[in-house]
């Protein structure tokens, strides 16, 4: 009896070794890791090994947030793995103006961390970084976010640097975040977001790195000097281009022969600009009647196969047309025009074109309409496309009613396409109401 007693009271987790009880301590939060230090003797310094951290603020039961800058204080001190993978601190408005987190960094740079993720939004004044980030050698992924100074010194090198997240943070001047970018010789995604509520000091924000494969930049459209921010892209290699809410903006592109995706939400383009997307694959442009001048300006999207439109003007229609004809390879259109459903209630204005775009007769495989209201213009185009796709397969079809006896209407009348005499086949299309 008392072997087996004590075999049930066995400890079988401790006699594990340090490397596997690290893997366990991986799987809970930092803070739980820390705590498992009051476990035994065998748990004491086991979490001091943890190759990743985790700070952030967390909300309580009752709405409060528990600032963890103290815990950091006292914890990150003791930690003694060789590297550490990754480091992310989160602190926010409850962390005291008088604590330095810029030593917490330094100490990570020091243990030659791979990923570091820092986010201020105290309220104090923005804190530069420690001079080591722009040296560190090992440093692979890094995000500043919010009260952050980005002063980079004349001589700076990021060697290994693939991913950069600059999340409305502060630039010392004009030209700190171009001697950042030409530090980054590897650096393969860039991600910047600028705010109206955070002066950042740079009106032209230029991006021209080399090796960059894939940019996203976001600017806040209420900028109350938009007019006079630019944006220059160099980007000879680049693979994949996200832009939001430049309105107002002026930029220019350098051309970019390898681009295969695009997602642009509200941008005034440029000939210049629409010229280097005529490479693109994949194509996604909100709201449409901005861009309706693309249509014109490049005449032949090649190797575009799947687009995405954004409609917020139903008198467009006919240029969602004339934006297939240029798309002689397009095998994927979608279409939502939920974004305008109230900016227009007219009738709209509907001409057959004299030819059927070259995409419809012999490539578009799947069609989808987001937020289909009824309207005249809409089931005439939607009829139109139904009609002329000889190799479609999937056709999507979703109202944006909640009435249940307006959308029962809006349903009979689409399957009823269907069944309008043809010589399409159509016999594999299914519509899909999805809602």
């Amino acid at each position: 009896m008392a072997e087996v007693e004590r075999r049930v009271c066995e400890d079988r987790i401790s006699s594990l070794s340090d490397d596997l009880l690290v893997q366990i301590l991986l799987l809970v939060p930092t803070k739980d890791a820390v705590a498992t230090t009051f476990l035994s003797k065998r748990w004491r310094f086991v979490w001091r090994m943890l190759p990743r951290l985790e700070y952030r603020e967390t909300e309580t039961s009752d709405g409060n947030i528990n600032s963890v800058w103290w815990f950091l204080e006292d914890s990150f001190r003791l930690h003694k793995a060789p590297l550490l993978e990754r480091l992310c601190i989160e602190l926010g408005p409850q962390c005291p103006i008088y604590v330095n987190p810029v030593k917490w960094v330094a100490k990570a740079l020091d243990t030659r961390v791979r990923w570091l993720i820092f986010r201020l939004l105290w309220k104090g004044e923005p804190i530069r970084m420690p001079k080591s980030l722009y040296f560190c050698k090992t440093l692979e992924r890094l995000t500043l976010s919010y009260k952050i100074l980005v002063d980079v010194p004349r001589q700076v090198s990021l060697p290994s640097l693939t991913e950069l997240d600059l999340f409305c943070v502060v630039y010392k001047d004009e030209d700190s975040h171009v001697r950042l970018l030409s530090s980054c010789p590897v650096l393969k995604c860039l991600k910047v977001t600028r705010n109206r509520h955070v002066e950042d000091n740079v009106r032209t924000f230029s991006v021209k790195v080399p090796s960059l494969l894939r940019l996203d930049y976001k600017a806040d459209t209420t900028f109350q000097d938009s007019d006079d921010r630019f944006l220059v892209i160099d980007t000879p290699n680049l693979l994949s281009l996200h832009i939001f809410d430049i309105f107002g903006h002026s930029f220019s592109v350098e051309y970019m022969p390898h681009l295969v995706t695009v997602v642009i939400d509200v941008l005034f383009p440029n000939e210049n600009f629409m010229r280097s997307l005529s490479s693109v694959k994949y194509l996604a442009l909100s709201p449409f009647d901005i861009m309706v001048p693309w249509c014109d300006a490049v005449n032949n999207y090649s190797r575009l196969v799947e687009c995405m439109i954004f409609l917020s003007d139903q008198d467009l229609c006919e240029s969602l047309l004339v934006l297939l004809s240029n798309c002689s390879k397009l095998k994927v259109f979608m279409v939502d025009s939920e974004i305008g459903q109230y900016a227009n209630r007219g009738p709209g204005l509907w001409n057959q074109p004299s030819s059927v775009p070259r995409c419809l007769s012999s490539h578009l495989e799947i069609f989808e309409w987001e937020g289909y209201a009824g309207r005249e213009y809409e089931k005439e185009l939607i009829r139109y496309i139904l009609e002329n796709s000889k190799c479609l397969k999937t056709a999507g079809i979703s109202p944006n009613s909640t009435c249940s006896e307006e959308k029962q209407k809006m349903v009979i009348e689409l399957e009823s396409m269907q069944r309008v005499p043809t010589s399409v086949l159509l016999s594999s299309a299914r519509m899909l109401f999805r809602r």
